[in-house]
């Protein structure tokens, strides 16, 4: 499985480019998910045989079709194949990478696959642990479950495939089919497919060899035989399909009880539970369903922690294959397999956002021009759980209705996120932010529009407080103090001196720009003796505010 990806589209930035209103934006945000009947594609894969087991990476999907792997792009179309292999069953891949992982029934070995160049880059010896029938990949280790059918033949092992001689190390006690595994967290489950009753063994991975937890056992739950094994919950959950029910079940992997039951939502008690999988955010079951006849299939997506069913998709005529269900962003994927023939077909569903999910977005109660103020929101999902860290796409509109650079902002893996903003001007400010949803849940946005105050400058000279008449004064202020940027402006300073005999003269002395970061500086040759007076006037403009303030200079006459 695959973490869902929370990228920003193509198609949302258009929207919003082209918009600049409200009622674009608003459109934009309640855009429903299409549903499977309409968008899913069913493409023959051109063979027929054993396999099914399905990864996607790299923009690729791999399917196990026994003598080869068929290659196919996202939307389905087959692009490639792998030839020549003998019993291609099973797949696995890390999370991160360029690496496929397939076992080969029949040639008792486990290869590994350039996904960009196709290339077999790996060859695994396991002729000692023969018919490698399943995988599942976890970190750095590949997980196997081998055995050709023969009483204590078969088992479960564990290796490094990136490791130059692979060693593999033996979990468990030994079987006779291969058993199936499954690995999620520090928790990894087996268990034999075809036996009845069912026992479901439980490992810590977090040691060398791993640790028995215990067994999830059939002949105490009354379970028949295990057609598939997934784990879910970040490896707290097994799920199991079984033979005979009409239920997906999971279970707890630390108590090793039943922790709750999804049921068939389409064909009643005539449903066999045939494929399940976990998705990757945890919150989801995927349930793969067949008719009794086999000729008709059905996808359930249940809540996973209320079993409710939330999204179904069907298909007649084919039958899902076992262990067949694989995620990639926002798509899901599952092999179908046609009654008689075998032939196989890859199952694309479309994105499929099951659940809503709510942004908020908080303004500040005063928003001042050129300043920076911090605008606040959350992101909550329908589910409850936490949505993790995800990437949130701002927009931001000027007075007149032209757009402002595009952001992207992140989240806190509790869906909270905060952004600064320093308005270049007064007025209204429209900002808007946006998710543009995962593979589960809908996008939602949120919008404030906030009316820009003018900046309110603090002006302050500095200067001496005595001087001598002939003497240069230096004089020197700034009106920012916030590390900013300011537009063009004007100061004036003029000059009111009280000679020693009460005369008051009055003289524009200079008008000056300011640099940008809002400092200036003057200067005085004061002719006479008095109190001198220096006023210097902030001239405001649309974006800044006026503002005045004076300093005093003793002036006397200078000694003989």
């Amino acid at each position: 499985m695959r973490p869902s990806t929370s990228a920003r589209t193509a198609l949302s930035r258009r929207l919003v480019a082209w918009a600049g209103t409200l009622l674009l934006a608003a459109a934009l945000l309640v855009t429903q998910a299409p549903t499977a009947a309409a968008a899913a594609t069913v493409t023959d894969l051109g063979v027929a045989g054993k396999g099914g087991d399905v990864v996607a990476r790299s923009s690729k999907v791999f399917v196990a079709a026994g003598d080869q792997i068929v290659v196919t792009s996202i939307d389905g179309k087959v692009i490639n194949t792998i030839p020549g292999l003998s019993g291609a069953v099973a797949l696995a891949s890390p999370e991160a990478g360029r690496k496929v992982y397939a076992a080969l029934r029949d040639s008792h070995e486990v290869i590994e696959i350039d996904t960009t160049t196709l290339a077999i880059t790996k060859r695994i010896d396991l002729t000692a642990y023969p018919c490698p029938s399943s995988l599942a990949q976890s970190y750095d280790r590949l997980w196997i479950g081998f055995g050709c059918g023969e009483a204590g033949e078969g088992g479960v092992l564990g290796l490094i495939p990136a490791a130059a001689t692979p060693t593999p190390v033996r979990v468990g006690p030994a079987t006779t089919q291969a058993p199936l595994v499954a690995v999620a967290g520090n928790t990894l489950v087996a268990g034999e497919p075809g036996v009845s009753p069912a026992t479901v063994k439980v490992y810590d991975i977090n040691t060398t060899p791993p640790t028995s937890r215990g067994e999830i056992r059939g002949d105490a739950n009354g379970l028949p035989a295990l057609r598939d094994l997934a784990i879910a919950e970040y490896g707290s959950a097994a799920l199991s399909a079984l033979d005979d029910t009409r239920r997906f079940d999971a279970w707890d992997t630390t108590a090793l009880t039943q922790g709750r039951a999804y049921d068939s939502s389409g064909f009643g008690e005539h449903g066999l539970p045939t494929a399940v999988a976990a998705s990757p955010n945890g919150a989801y079951v995927v349930g793969g369903w067949n008719s009794s006849a086999g000729d008709a299939a059905e996808l359930v997506v249940y809540d996973a922690t209320t079993a409710e069913v939330i999204y179904t998709a069907a298909h007649q005529g084919k039958a899902v294959m076992a262990g067949s269900i694989e995620f990639y962003g926002t798509l899901t994927f599952a092999v179908l397999k046609e009654p008689g023939t075998g032939r196989m077909h890859l199952w694309r569903l479309p994105p499929s956002p099951y659940h809503s999910s709510t942004l908020t977005l908080t303004a500040p109660s005063k928003v001042t021009a050129l300043k920076q103020s911090t605008f606040s929101g959350r992101l909550t999902l329908s589910s409850g759980l936490p949505p993790g860290v995800q990437t949130l796409e701002l927009y931001r509109w000027l007075p007149d209705g032209t757009s402002r650079p595009f952001q992207e902002i992140t989240t806190a893996a509790d869906g909270t996120y905060r952004f600064t903003d320093a308005p270049p001007s007064t007025g209204a400010f429209k900002y808007q932010v946006y998710w543009p949803a995962n593979s589960w849940f809908r996008g939602s946005g949120s919008s404030v529009t906030v009316t820009v105050a003018p900046y309110e400058p603090t002006l302050t000279v500095t200067g001496p407080a005595t001087g001598n008449v002939g003497e240069r004064l230096e004089f020197s202020g700034t009106f920012g103090a916030d590390g900013i940027t300011f537009p063009r402006t004007t100061i004036t300073v003029s000059r009111k001196v009280v000679s020693p005999d009460g005369t008051v003269t009055s003289k524009g002395l200079v008008k000056l720009i300011p640099a940008a970061d809002g400092s200036f500086s003057f200067s005085d040759t004061p002719a006479a003796a008095g109190e001198h007076t220096y006023t210097v006037n902030l001239l405001g403009n649309s974006t800044i505010e006026s503002a005045s303030t004076t300093h005093v200079v003793t002036v006397l006459q200078a000694p003989a």
